[in-house]
């Protein structure tokens, strides 16, 4: 996997992220150090700490499953795009995240996490080289983290805006990375 690859996987799997982190920053008060780093470290750590569980998993089965890997792979970024596009397409705006609380900011990381976990397969599918595999985990906790700073400062009316059109985006490129695994 090239860097750029590594890059624009680490920003689709972040877009949900930024959204969900501009529609609860609100729900923060006073926003202070301490907690945009909270809020970030939740949702990076859940992405990341997904992403190698999905990887750890994927390569313990991937000897078996090894000569249709590729379209195990292919197929699950596949699933994972095209549901990003169709829920951009159709989903309602939701303005009302609550990250107040730790109960609520950790179920927010997770459901927003649980894509990483079938990238990870994916990933391990893929039969990347231990280097791809460490350059893609610090690659999405550093953009998830990045997000979630960015999400919590531009507000809920930026992400309203432009998580829609950021959601399509992330959703195709996973989709050409499925490809790139299929085909390469």
């Amino acid at each position: 996997m090239t860097i750029a690859e590594i890059i624009l996987m680490a920003l689709s799997l972040s877009v949900d992220t930024l959204v969900v982190s501009m529609c609860g920053g609100v729900s923060l008060g006073r926003i202070t150090a301490g907690k945009v780093l909270k809020v970030a470290s939740a949702f990076a750590v859940m992405q990341t700490a997904l992403l190698s569980a999905g990887w750890l998993f994927g390569n313990s089965i991937v000897r078996y499953i090894e000569s249709i890997a590729g379209v195990v792979g292919f197929l699950l970024l596949l699933y994972i795009g095209v549901n990003m596009i169709r829920g951009a397409l159709k989903k309602e705006s939701d303005d009302h995240v609550d990250l107040s609380g730790i109960r609520n900011l950790l179920l927010a990381a997770v459901a927003t996490s649980i894509d990483a976990a079938a990238v990870g397969v994916s990933l391990a599918m893929a039969e990347l080289d231990k280097t791809s595999i460490v350059l893609s985990v610090a690659s999405v906790f550093t953009v998830t983290a990045a997000a979630a700073v960015a999400g919590i400062a531009g507000g809920c009316t930026i992400g309203l805006r432009f998580g829609r059109p950021a959601q399509i985006a992330g959703g195709i490129v996973l989709i050409a990375i499925g490809l790139n695994i299929l085909l390469g």
